[in-house]
């Protein structure tokens, strides 16, 4: 079995998933037990391990480091979040994030296969500890701030609906807004110590291996304008000076920035060669 079939079938297992959550919230399923949840809990380990089993395929751990296409960085990236999101639910429960996360997991499982091959522009080939440690570190930061960007979707949903006074059946099945932030806020944390180890680890790396800083790279450049939004952010969240739109707002655009970091200029690049 190739790795492209194993990433469909994880991406199917995904969508599957993201069907039962979906019908559960929006009133659709008869019954009071644990079996949803349960559906839920197994779909989402065997699209882990296929993967990781589609990752090892890949062949991207060697003795020398780590070889990663655009379509391996994607990979172990979706599988983070994958992972995260699994201690999660065993801590508090099926319900609310999985609303979207299970369904935008889908999107780069399927994408995965058809993702630009891996000619030069693509790899992304370690030689150090300290290489591939920032690596790690970066994809980690990406996998946190995504968990935080989705909750932000879901504080922006929440927060209109209360202020229009309509809650639907899907708005019903979304944790407080108090839950909701108090997430948010603990992973933008994380996510910022994340970003601030990444951006380190990668200025001494390029120290120790080429002696001086490649500060004007545009992954530098846009992974820093991600981190000083994801201070700024909390900084005003401390003296409560920004209301909840704009802290929403405010972690969806480092969001995105960070993205396009990590994987939007490789893609871009793919396209042009």
């Amino acid at each position: 079995m190739n790795s492209s079939l194993l990433f469909l079938t994880a991406g199917t297992c995904m969508l599957v998933a993201s069907f039962i959550i979906w019908r559960e919230a929006l009133g659709r399923y008869a019954g009071a037990n644990q079996q949803p949840a349960n559906q839920i809990t197994s779909l989402l380990a065997i699209a882990i391990g296929l993967n990781i089993w589609a990752v090892h395929l890949m062949d991207s751990f060697t003795a020398n480091g780590i070889n990663f296409t655009l379509a391996t960085g994607v990979a172990v990236a979706t599988l983070l979040v994958q992972g995260i999101y699994m201690i999660g639910i065993m801590r508090h429960g099926i319900r609310g994030l999985g609303l979207f996360l299970l369904p935008a997991s889908v999107v780069p499982l399927i994408l995965i296969p058809i993702l630009p091959e891996a000619h030069t522009p693509n790899w992304v080939q370690t030689s150090s500890p300290l290489e591939t440690g920032h690596l790690l570190i970066s994809l980690l930061a990406y996998a946190v701030l995504t968990l935080a960007a989705l909750h932000a979707v879901m504080q922006i949903m929440l927060d209109r609906a209360l202020k229009k006074k309509r809650l639907t059946v899907l708005v019903q099945a979304l944790p407080s807004l108090f839950d909701i932030e108090r997430h948010m806020m603990a992973q933008v944390k994380i996510a910022t110590v994340l970003v601030a180890l990444s951006v380190f680890s990668g200025l001494s790396w390029q120290w120790m291996e080429f002696q001086h800083f490649a500060i004007l790279n545009h992954k530098v450049l846009l992974a820093l304008f991600s981190f000083g939004i994801l201070i700024l952010l909390l900084i005003k969240r401390h003296y409560s000076d920004w209301p909840t739109r704009i802290v929403s707002r405010t972690v969806i655009g480092a969001y995105f920035l960070l993205m396009l970091a990590y994987f939007g200029v490789s893609l871009i690049k793919s396209w042009m060669y």
